[in-house]
């Protein structure tokens, strides 16, 4: 005697049957969303290109600017700190000018990105 083992499906008010989910408006409303989504997407990253955030360091003795397309695009350095001497501390302070900006820039992309996609979490925006 062999025994057979069969699948059990959950009703059709259920989440799932036979492996499958199912999608609250089905599958052509979850096409439209993703579609819309998108569209708001590409308008967001067009908006953002033009955007700049400006972090700082040594006690704002160092900016740096970041655009929207995540580009350094300018450094500001007081007088004050460049000593021939002391290269070293200037160009640590550099660093952490333009990472504080950088991560600015992400925190600003990121949140005008979930505002857009309502928290869906998609890799590779931006």
């Amino acid at each position: 005697m062999s025994k057979v083992k069969g699948k059990s499906k959950k009703s059709s008010s259920g989440k799932s049957s036979g492996g499958r989910v199912a999608f609250r408006g089905g599958l052509s409303e979850m096409m439209k969303r993703a579609h819309r989504i998108q569209t708001k997407l590409e308008e967001l990253k067009e908006e953002m290109k033009d955007e700049t955030w400006t972090a700082d360091a040594a006690g704002g003795k160092i900016k740096a600017t970041i655009s929207g397309e995540k580009e350094l695009t300018s450094i500001e350095i007081d007088k004050e700190l460049v000593n021939p001497e002391d290269i070293e501390t200037l160009q640590d302070a550099v660093v952490s000018a333009v990472n504080a900006a950088i991560k600015l820039a992400d925190e600003k992309l990121n949140a005008a990105t979930e505002e857009v996609t309502q928290g869906m979490k998609i890799p590779g925006l931006f």
